[in-house]
Order: structure tokens, then sequence, then C-alpha cells
């Protein structure tokens, strides 16, 4: 229904004042900043205000031939609510209507051409995010092979995002300038369809779909609508694939029964080639794969292997600590004489690294945030990767390798999500996927564990390491892109939600026991600083603790001390403590591989710790005193600790078994375990499962990722 008003070019509700010809969001004589996207979804509701308007309507309208998930939307949204006080469940101007859209319900006057605002030179510009990328932002959500940041809280998140970013300084100058390219989409089902590979020719493309049976390996052309070919249909979460150079093999990784496989790319019987392992690249003349040795443990424990296609020569190409750190996804130089990959140790800020195979000498090409998926130009004169600008906005770089620690160009920036699957043809064509998620809090009966999980947060960014007070009340750190990190305080139903610290960008807010206090991180990766923050003052006050080289540091119940894992130059992990008013510290753990990731029983007595066996991880328990770690898990798959319950007996840990993360628990004394939660999807995980201190609920994070398929010609 149109108004009777010819050419409305502002319109008014309660206060504000919507003026369409300069673009503007005004409350009285007060600008309200608002991102162009955001404000153009704005004007798509209030101009549709007599009925629903879908999502796909608005992503339309908004978004039309611009290359971006839905997630983009969610952000807007939660823009526009923040920007007008509004809440959405009970919205006075923005009313939800849950998985199909959004209606302006607050009443509104039209305001035609003739008494529109005059031009004013103080008129708020609408402002994309800039391009410039100078932060650390963590990855969403591979764990920690991408540890999501769970070595470092950090100071921005993509809607991711993931992660977070502090302000770290990449080492790298970044140009500001994008160049236009042309993008085309490829997949158009909702879902996960990503870690997209191109065959050498540039005419078929193969991806990770999301089906019944979980993760399979598909091939398609190019074209939209191009028939799919199911390649693998066995429910072995399979994903990662690589052509080889002929286009008649696919290699993949299966993450529920490991290793490294192939399969004829028309369809057919997989192989096994290795049974440990991930991120498989072939080499240029087709003979031999590489692929990392982690498969999902820890991300600073990864080194590079090689084998024949016939699984024949499997060999170490590179070693643990050359470089300090996990050696991933590696990539052969069109030549063959180079392989290019990426150093990770479990944080948020990555390397990229060169390796000549002949002479063995190794360059680091640039450091920053969540570096993903490099791939040589055709010509081997660059390399490509994913990577994070400082507001946490995704993107495609580029360096000329003659230029190695020099500048870094931005090939292309996304409107949200991350790249992943980097693919580059012999034409110059490069394939890749865009991953979105939602991250948010969920919570479940600890004591009756049919009952289903409930989602206790719905944020667009990332809602992430929750912390439980002796009151029942939730501390949570909260990523959104453009935005510093927040830490919040929340009911344990998810109401009254206070911002902990509103002038200061801290996260991975700990309570003390008895609730007087928390904990936060502020500042670098490697170097971060911890604030004592009154709960109820919210006075800061810093602690006096040089933590050059702790990784994610727990505090102790009573606040004295705080536990840590090191990362030794050989990239030997084990569990530290040290008094929070900066005294010695003390190793409490000396294992030859790795004891990492402690966690304090409530009394203190015990530390919860995270040991790796090959690609396996463990959940063990040290003397807080120090002495060996005892392994109380033996199943195969992932488990990571992160709290203990009331009693002190009972361990909750995220764990991956047969590719899915879920909420388990194991007792410390009889090691029975058990399954909180019974999600299905490989694609997202759970972390940080948080026990309350009444012992009845756990509540944790939970990553649901989605991805869509695209190419960009790069000439």
């Amino acid at each position: 229904m149109k108004d009777d008003v010819t050419e409305p070019r502002a319109y008014e509700f309660e206060g504000f004042r919507l003026d369409l010809r300069h673009l503007a969001l005004t409350r009285g004589s007060e600008a309200v900043p608002l991102e162009r996207k955001a404000f153009d979804v704005l004007r798509v509701l209030v101009e549709n205000r007599d009925r629903l308007v879908t999502k796909d309507e608005l992503m339309e309208a908004v978004w039309q031939e611009t290359f971006v998930t839905p997630n983009v939307l969610t952000r807007a949204v939660a823009q526009l609510r923040k920007a007008l006080g509004d809440d959405a469940r009970e919205a006075r101007f923005i009313q939800t209507s849950a998985t199909r859209g959004y209606r302006f319900i607050a009443p509104i006057t039209v305001v035609a051409a003739a008494t529109a605002l005059p031009a004013r030179s103080e008129a708020p510009e609408i402002a994309e995010p800039p391009a410039r990328a100078a932060a650390a932002v963590p990855r969403p959500g591979n764990g920690r092979t991408s540890r999501s940041g769970a070595a470092a809280i950090v100071a921005l998140f993509m809607a991711i995002g993931a992660g977070a970013v502090w302000l770290f300084k990449a080492q790298s100058s970044i140009r500001d300038v994008v160049e236009p390219l042309r993008s085309r989409r490829v997949t158009a089902r909702n879902g996960y369809h990503g870690m997209a590979a191109l065959s050498r020719d540039g005419r078929l493309i193969a991806y990770s779909s999301e089906r019944d049976s979980g993760l399979e390996i598909v091939v398609s052309g190019l074209e939209p609508g191009s028939r799919e070919l199911l390649i693998t249909s066995d429910g072995g979460q399979n994903m990662q694939p690589d052509w080889s150079p002929d286009g008649q093999w696919l290699a993949f990784h299966s993450r529920k029964r490991g290793g490294i496989w192939i399969v004829p790319s028309t369809g057919g019987t997989a192989r096994q080639l290795a049974e440990f392992g991930s991120e498989p690249a072939w080499s240029p003349d087709g003979e031999r794969l590489i692929f990392a040795s982690d498969a999902g443990g820890m991300a600073a424990q990864s080194v590079l292997w090689t084998i024949r296609r016939d699984g024949s020569d499997r060999r170490a190409v590179t070693s643990l600590g050359q470089p300090i750190g996990g050696h991933h996804e590696p990539a052969y130089s069109w030549n063959g004489q180079s392989l290019a990959f990426i150093v990770r140790r479990g944080g948020a800020i990555d390397e990229l690294w060169r390796l000549q195979l002949l002479s063995g000498q190794l360059t680091r090409l640039t450091t920053g945030p969540t570096l993903s998926e490099p791939k040589f130009s055709p010509d081997d004169e660059h390399v490509y990767w994913g990577g994070m600008t400082n507001t946490g906005i995704g993107g495609l770089y580029r360096l000329r390798l003659r230029d190695a620690g020099g500048q870094v160009v931005p090939v292309m920036t996304l409107n949200a999500g991350n790249i992943r699957g980097l693919s580059i043809s012999q034409a110059g064509t490069a394939a890749f996927s865009v991953a979105a998620s939602d991250s948010n809090l969920w919570t479940v009966r600890a004591d009756s564990p049919e009952t289903p999980p409930v989602k206790l947060t719905d944020d667009a960014g990332r809602i992430t390491y929750p912390d439980y007070s002796s009151d029942g009340r939730i501390a949570f750190a909260q990523f959104i892109a453009g935005n510093p990190v927040a830490s919040w305080v929340i009911a344990e139903d998810g109401g009254r939600r206070e911002r902990l610290v509103p002038d200061l960008a801290v996260g991975r807010p700990q309570w003390v026991a008895d609730g007087s206090k928390l904990l936060v991180m502020t500042g670098a990766e490697d170097h971060q600083s911890y604030l004592w923050v009154d709960a109820a003052t919210r006075r800061t006050t810093p602690v006096p603790l040089d933590s050059a080289g702790m990784r994610v540091g727990r505090v102790s119940p009573d606040g004295h001390d705080i536990a840590y894992h090191v990362i030794d130059t050989g990239g030997v992990m084990n569990v530290f403590r040290r008094p929070l008013d900066g005294g010695p510290a003390v190793q409490l753990t000396h294992d030859r591989e790795a004891v990492s990731y402690p966690a304090w029983s409530r009394d203190q007595r015990w530390l919860a710790v995270e040991i790796k066996r090959g690609g396996m991880t463990h959940i063990g328990v040290v003397p807080s005193a120090g002495g060996p770690a005892e392994q109380i898990t033996f199943a195969d798959g992932q488990s990571w600790p992160h709290s203990w319950s009331a009693d002190n007996e009972h361990i909750a840990f995220a764990g991956q078994r047969d590719g899915v993360w879920n909420v388990w628990t194991v007792s410390r004394r009889t090691k029975q375990v058990r399954q909180l939660t019974h999600f299905v999807s490989a694609a997202g995980y759970v972390r940080y499962p948080s026990w309350s201190p009444r012992g009845d609920r756990i509540v944790f994070e939970r990553n649901v990722e989605s991805a869509s398929v695209w190419t960009v010609d790069l000439k």
C-alpha cells in the first residue's frame, strides 16, 4: 500500500527522523550513526511497514549482486535495534517473525519532499567498514586447530567472526585500495557448502556439502544450477577436497574415519592413504600429496608430511619448532619448487611461510589475523590467502613473493564471513567458499541429559567464554565486527544483561569463587594484560603480572594464582602456575608432547588438563601442586576440558566424536563418561562448557556454520 503523500523524503517515528535525501537518521538534533547497509534495511522496512518483509526480499533489495551471506542481515538488524534502543523480545520498532523476516511496527509520519530536512554540513556520513587489516581475529570455529582464540581474547570479531581481535599490529604493510572484482555464486542452497577446490583447467569445482548423511564431497560445474555429482556418500564427514593435476582423482580428509583419502573424481570406492592428517594438497606432477599431521588436536603441534599417491614413502617435510608453531594448509607452487603454509600457535595471529624444497630455506612472508588457505598464482609470482581486516571483516589478500615481509594487497573484502577453501585454476580463476556462523550461548540440564538444550542468547556476533558466578550469573565475551570486544553479565535465564566495563575493551571474564570480582584480559596475544573488575562498582585494577609467553590463563577460585600453558621452542606444551602478584612461576607438568589448557577444580586441589597423544586429545587431571598428569578419557577424537562440577568430581568438556562436537562430562575417579548434548551436524562446534554452582546446568558456546561457494576472475 502506497502513501498518499507524493515523493516522501523523510519518515518520522517516536522522535526519530529517517531522511532519505541525506541518508541520515537523527533523533532530535542528534545524529544516530549507522552503516549504509543498516540504513538501507531500515529504509526498506519503513517503506513496507504495512506488511512482513521476508529475509529474501531484504537480501535482494539491500545486497543485490553483492557477495554476502545471510549473517549480514542479522548483523544489520542488530545494529538497528541498538541504534533505536529496541529489544527483540519486547519490540517497539522492528518485530521479528522467526525464520521468515521482519516487520516495522511503530507509527510513522511521512514527510514529503517540500518539508524534508534541508542539507546540513553536519549530517552524518553513512560509513562502511574500513578495509585496512592491522589486527588479530581468531578463526570462527575449527577448534584449536583454529581454537577460536582460545589462546587469546581479542578486540574485534567478525560476525563470526571468529573469535576476536586485540589491537595487534600486523608486521606487513597493507594497502587500502581494493580492486573491484566480479564474483559469482555457484551454490544456491542454504546450509553448509564449502571448502571449494577448482580442477586445474577451471571447468569443475569440488566442495564439501551438508547432506542427510553429514558432510560429503560433491562435484559440479561452475554455472549456477549445474548438476551436482555426489562423490562420497558414506557418512564420513568428508571435507577439504583437492584435485589431482590430471583431474582423475580427488584427495580429501575424513573427519569421522580419520586421515587422508583419495577417490575417483567421477565417484567410486575411496581409499585411505594415511591414517592420520588433514588438509591434503597434490604436487604439480600428481605423484605425491602433502598434508598436515594435525587433524583437530592442537594448532601448535602439527607438521607437514608427504606421501606417494599409492600410499608408500611417507615422510615428514617440516619438523616441530621449525618454525615454532603448528604447520597447516600446505600448498605447492605450480613449478613444484616451493610450499606455502600457515603457522599457528593456538591464538589469533597467524604467520604465512614459504619453504623452498631444494634448499630447505624457510621464509616468513607475512603475519596477520586469521590467515588461511594460501595458494600460488599460476605464474608463481604471488601468493594469495584468506584473512581479516581490523574490523573483523573477511577478505582475500595477495603478496608478491619478491616483497616478502612487505606490502600486502587486499584483493577483495567481504561484507560478512570468512574465506575457506581457496583454489586457483591455471587460467587465474579463483574459487572459494564464504563461511559464516551463528555463535551463541546454549544451556543444557546436567542432571537431566534427556532434556534438549536451549539457546540462551541470539546475537549477531560471537558470544563465547561463558563463566558462572557463585550466585548463578553468567559472564561472557561478545565479538561483533566493527566493535571492540565487550564483556557482559546476564542472569541465568538470559535476562538482565549488563555491560561489565562500559568504557573498556576487555575479554574472557572469569569470576572468583565468592563472586566479588572478575579477572579480564586485554592486550596483545603473546603479552596479555590482566585487570580485576569489582563486580559491584565496576572499578578496574591492573594486575602486576608479566604475562609474556603465557597462554590461556585461568584464575584460581580464590583469586590468588593463575594456571596456563607455555609452548617451548621445540613446540612442546606444559602447564605452569604462578601468583597473580607477580611471583615466580612453577612448572606443574613435564610432558614430552603436550599438556595444556588447565581448568581449576572448585576446591583448587586439581587441574583438569588436555593431554595430546598423536592426533587425539584427551582429558587428564594433575594435582594443582604439580605431579604427573593422569589420563581419564581414551576415546578417539578430541576432548577439551573447561570446568568442574560443584562436588569436584566431574569435568565438563567439549568432545568431538565421529566428527561431531558435543558437550560431555567425565568422572575424575571412575572415568565414566556421559554425553549431554546430541547435535549431529559437523558444520560447527561446541566450546567452553561452564558448570553452574548448583550443578544442575551447563552453559556453553554453540557455533553453527553455513557456507556457499563462489568464483572470481583474479585477472
